[in-house]
């Protein structure tokens, strides 16, 4: 569960929850992909870390 940043902030960004759900999910599919090929190495959840990334501006939504 995602905790920081708050869902309600989040979702104001995104426009609505769904929005939300599939840019936080692809981009922490992507972080899973790099972290399984050794690209990087991360200590939390990739899913925090999608959520932190949209939170900071690092992650766009693509129209």
């Amino acid at each position: 569960m995602i905790n920081k940043p708050p869902i309600d902030e989040l979702t104001e960004l995104a426009g609505n929850k769904y929005v939300l759900c599939c840019a936080i999910t692809k981009r922490a599919k992507e972080l899973n992909e790099l972290q399984k090929s050794g690209e990087i190495s991360i200590d939390a959840k990739t899913i925090s870390l999608a959520a932190e990334e949209f939170a900071n501006g690092e992650t766009q939504l693509k129209k």
